[in-house]
């Protein structure tokens, strides 16, 4: 409701802040009246601080505990003021008190609470009784300042039962059309990925497959061109987080020099930060750079381990071990048979 009536705009507060500069002016023009200031300075400033915390606080309907402290906050205005206010009136202005409490009674009504206000205009219509009571006027005199009250909060009930409902449709509506955004944007993502990949695809194996399909012998250099093209098809199912142009390069002309290259993921669904990624990438593809022979093993580690990816290359001067740790930090462990020898 407070989006949909505004109360989060600029304009909103400065319509509060004509309303609370309306009540300062009121209560400073009639100030003179009373016979004593203090309370007829503080009822007021309970309206303008209930004023606010209307506008201010969160939730629809109301929470429990603001919507106790506005209901209360017009009768215990309305006494304060009341208390200073003499039994013969020079003007009707030193009543106004009570419009104020109404006014926020109708926002109650407005934000869900329907029963709250009602029972802060009794209390404050009881207020007005007591006073007029003990000032000689009868308990009707106050009641009647009071009762009118009930018209506008009346209207402001009726408007919550029309605003509300619609209100409800309207968000639902704007929940379904960014939910629908959302997988439209999902669809064209897929769509578009899907067709990258397509393109992909058809610019690494349309010769070859219609080299198969023309029926000639395979020369030997095709059938090494086959091979290290299935690998490479390979590795983009089995390790996709690993499967950028940059290190599928660096991996092809690895496997033309006879090295064994094995992307292995086992992160699952998560994904680890962008920076983790772009450091594993660029082990990696030294390692692809510099081997001449033997293997290299880049592995993605399952999540919630201390280390998110290692990169094995062994050759037959040794092996070395990289580990990246989600720190970022770097380890590298090297391994050579004569080293291997002296540990047995």
């Amino acid at each position: 409701m407070r989006d949909l009536l505004g109360m989060r705009t600029r304009g909103a507060w400065l319509i509060v802040a004509a309303y609370i500069i309306a009540m300062l002016v009121v209560t400073i023009a009639t100030m003179h009246s009373f016979t004593t200031a203090w309370p007829a300075v503080l009822g007021p400033l309970i309206l303008i601080a209930a004023t606010v915390a209307l506008m201010l606080v969160p939730g629809d309907p109301l929470p429990i505990w603001p919507t106790l402290m506005l209901t209360i906050a017009g009768p215990v205005a309305c006494a304060l003021v009341l208390s200073a206010t003499p039994a013969v009136l020079d003007s009707s202005l030193q009543t106004w008190i009570h419009g104020a409490g109404t006014t926020i009674y109708c926002y109650m009504n407005v934000r869900g609470r329907r029963i709250a206000p009602w029972i802060g205009l009794a209390g404050m219509i009881a207020v007005f009784a007591i006073w007029s009571t003990r000032a000689g006027h009868g308990a009707s005199y106050g009641a009647s300042l009071v009762v009118i009250d009930a018209a506008p909060l009346t209207m402001a009930a009726l408007l919550s039962f029309t605003l509300r409902p619609t209100a409800k449709a309207v968000f639902s509506l704007r929940n379904q059309t960014t939910a629908r955004i959302a997988e439209l944007s999902a669809q064209t993502a897929a769509v578009q990925e899907r067709s990258r990949q397509v393109r992909h695809l058809d610019t690494l194996a349309r010769p070859l497959m219609e080299r198969i399909a023309s029926g000639d012998t395979l020369s030997l250099a095709e059938r090494n061109q086959c091979a290290l093209l299935e690998a490479h098809l390979r590795d983009r199912l089995r390790a996709p987080i690993l499967s950028t142009l940059d290190l599928d390069d660096a991996a092809y002309h690895a496997r033309t020099r006879g090295v064994e290259v094995v992307f292995l993921d086992d992160s699952g669904s998560s994904e680890p930060a962008p920076a983790l990624v772009d450091t594993v990438h660029a082990v990696a593809s030294q390692a692809l750079i510099n081997a001449r022979n033997g293997s290299v093993v880049v592995r993605m580690w399952p999540p919630a381990r201390p280390v998110v990816a290692s990169v094995l290359t062994t050759n037959d001067r040794g092996s070395e071990r990289v580990e990246i740790e989600a720190s970022g930090t770097v380890h590298s462990t090297v391994s050579t048979p004569q080293s291997d020898s002296d540990a047995g």
